[in-house]
């Protein structure tokens, strides 16, 4: 059981690993609110257009969760910016 068990760890690790490579960028929530509105994704991935916002967007109330952005970038709806915006961080 211990062998398994330390198997199993270094699969954990890389896991990990590869899950923080596709993470969504670090956007600020500039009013605390707890989710992202257009205009603070766009000032931190400026690439970031109403259409792309709509689209993930899944529940079309306006703001965009960190659970939808995730959803978004694991389905390939965005692609995430080359390098995230510096001194910012998530909801």
């Amino acid at each position: 059981m211990r062998f398994k068990a330390l198997l199993t760890l270094p699969a954990l690790l890389i896991t990990g690993a590869a899950l923080a490579q596709t993470s969504p960028p670090q956007i600020a929530d500039s009013d605390g609110s707890g989710d992202w509105s257009l205009g603070e994704l766009q000032a931190g991935w400026p690439e970031m257009t109403a259409e792309g916002f709509a689209a993930i967007d899944s529940d079309g109330n306006g703001a965009v969760t960190a659970e939808e952005l995730q959803t978004a970038v694991d389905n390939n709806l965005v692609q995430m910016p080359a390098a995230p915006a510096s001194g910012t961080a998530a909801p």
